[in-house]
C-alpha cells in the first residue's frame, strides 16, 4: 500500500492552522487575528494581498505593516509561493475535501484556466484603487472561514457553501484554482521561488498518475511531454500530490533554478 506522506504532512499542517485560528477560542494567546493581518508568538505578520490593497485604498502607510507584508512573502518565495494554498489556507483543505465527493458523484466535469487567478487579482487592484473599498477582504472566503473559527459565526459561511456547491456541480475547485486573487498573486511569486517540483526522466513509465492526482495538472504537462528537469509553471501548489502518486519516484523536490529549454515555456502562457 502507498503510503502518503506527503498528504498526511500537509493534512496536518492545514489542521495546525485551524487550530491557531481557533486558539482565542480557548484563551490561548499563541496566535491572535487572522489570515489578514495576525500576531504569532508575538511577531507580527500580514498577508501581502491586504497590505497592497490598504496601500492602493490610500490608508495610513504603517512601516511595521510594510516589514510584516515582506516577512511573509520571503517565507512563501523560499516555500514556493503558491504554498500558501496548497499546505496553510482553510479553504484549500475545505475544496479538497469536496472535490473528493465531486469525483465520488462524477459531477462538475468542466475545468476553468488557471490565468483567471491573474485577471482576479488585476480587478481586485483596480477596484481597491478607484473606490478604496479592499474587495477581497470583504469577499474572500479565506477571510470567511478565518472569521468564522475565530468569532464561532456560521452564518458568513453561506458564500463557501454556495463556492463547494458550484464546485460539485459545475466546475472542479473553481476557487482555488481559477478566481482566488491571493492565489494569483502567489502564483507570480511561485514562477520564481527556489523550491520546484524536479522530474527525473529516466524513472518515469508515463502512468499518468502525477496528473491524476494534481489539483492543477496542467503545470506538470512540459515535464511529461519535453523530459524538462522541473516544473516552472506558477501554478504549481507543491502540494507535493504527485510525490505521493508516483510508482516510480520519478518526481522529487528540487532546490535551486535549471535551465529552461527554450521549447519549454510556462504552459499558462500558451507554451508546448
Amino acid at each position: 500500500m502507498n503510503f502518503k506522506r506527503w498528504g498526511i504532512a500537509r493534512c496536518a499542517v492545514q489542521l495546525l492552522m485551524i487550530a491557531l485560528l481557533a486558539s482565542p477560542l480557548a484563551g490561548l494567546a499563541i496566535f491572535t487575528g487572522n489570515l489578514a493581518a495576525a500576531e504569532l508568538l508575538g511577531l507580527p505578520l500580514a498577508d501581502p494581498l491586504a497590505f497592497l490593497q490598504a496601500l492602493l485604498g490610500g490608508r495610513v502607510f504603517v512601516l511595521s505593516y510594510l516589514l510584516s507584508a515582506l516577512l511573509v512573502v520571503g517565507f512563501y518565495f523560499l516555500l514556493g509561493g503558491r504554498t500558501f494554498c496548497g499546505w496553510v489556507c482553510p479553504v484549500g483543505l475545505v475544496t479538497e475535501l469536496a472535490d473528493r465527493l465531486r469525483r465520488k458523484l462524477g459531477t462538475g466535469t468542466q475545468t476553468l484556466p488557471l490565468t483567471l487567478n491573474r485577471w482576479s487579482l488585476a480587478l481586485v487592484l483596480l477596484v481597491v484603487m478607484a473606490t478604496g473599498v479592499p474587495l477581497f477582504e470583504l469577499l474572500s472566503p479565506i477571510g470567511i472561514i478565518s472569521r468564522a473559527i475565530v468569532f464561532a459565526a456560521l452564518l458568513p459561511l453561506l458564500l463557501v457553501a454556495a463556492i463547494l456547491l458550484m464546485e460539485l456541480l459545475v466546475a472542479r475547485r473553481v476557487w482555488c484554482r481559477s478566481l482566488c486573487p491571493l492565489g494569483g498573486f502567489y502564483s507570480l511569486l511561485a514562477a520564481f521561488s527556489p523550491l520546484r517540483i524536479g522530474f527525473v526522466a529516466d524513472r518515469c513509465t508515463h502512468c499518468n498518475d502525477c496528473l491524476k492526482a494534481c489539483p492543477v495538472e496542467e503545470v506538470l504537462q512540459p515535464s511529461l511531454e519535453l523530459n524538462h528537469p522541473q516544473v516552472v509553471a506558477g501554478d504549481c501548489t507543491r502540494c507535493m500530490a504527485c510525490l505521493d502518486a508516483c510508482p516510480a519516484k520519478a518526481l522529487k523536490i528540487s532546490i535551486g533554478y535549471q535551465p529552461v529549454s527554450r521549447d519549454v515555456t510556462d504552459p499558462l502562457k500558451g507554451g508546448r
